[in-house]
């Protein structure tokens, strides 16, 4: 199965690495299974619990759409579930009103999960670079009785776009781009 990983992360909101390349070589290598630990590129935050965010895409899942999926180290993403992901085809975008623009966002599992990309840019739009992670800011539940995750791609001032992700329970802390030095 063709996968292609668009962008991924492991770290903290503190500290991360791109870990896209690292994904990509696993996947090219016929593993669907990627595991959140150091083994990716390193500890980028040491003392800290990270997170893997992963951003892919495969024709045969969710109809060629993105997929985001996120969870702790020391766990592992199935990035061909069975049965697949759920259908979270493209939505009416929210245009972007300051310097954080949402690109694509998922919450759920890795059996079914919500697009919510357009509700995490009107969070932001409205001066949230917080995001509640749960059921009712996020919702409704797209898979009751399991923990959920949010996974989402965005950039600042048209910079390179990064990825997070986080459990349900949680909150989910945007990470700005520091201005360039002044000279």
């Amino acid at each position: 199965m063709a996968i292609t990983v668009l962008s991924a992360t492991y770290g903290t909101p503190n500290a991360g690495f791109d870990v896209t390349a690292a994904c990509q070589a696993l996947v090219n290598n016929g593993n669907d299974d990627i595991t959140a630990s150091n083994a990716l590129g390193g500890d980028p935050d040491p003392g800290a619990t990270k997170t893997l965010g992963i951003l892919y895409s495969t024709p045969s899942l969710n109809s060629g759409n993105p997929i985001a999926l996120g969870c702790q180290e020391g766990a592992t993403l199935d990035l061909v579930p069975t049965p697949p992901t759920a259908n979270t085809g493209p939505i009416t975008p929210v245009p972007a009103l300051g310097a954080i623009r949402v690109l694509y966002a998922t919450y759920g599992t890795q059996v079914n999960g919500n697009n919510v990309t357009a509700i995490c840019q009107y969070l932001v739009n409205n001066g949230n670079d917080q995001i509640p992670v749960n059921n009712t800011y996020l919702g409704p539940d797209p898979d009751s009785g399991y923990t959920k995750e949010l996974g989402i791609l965005y950039q600042v001032n048209n910079s390179a776009p990064m990825v997070l992700a986080c459990q349900e329970g949680t909150t989910l802390t945007l990470v700005p781009i520091p201005p360039p030095p002044q000279s």
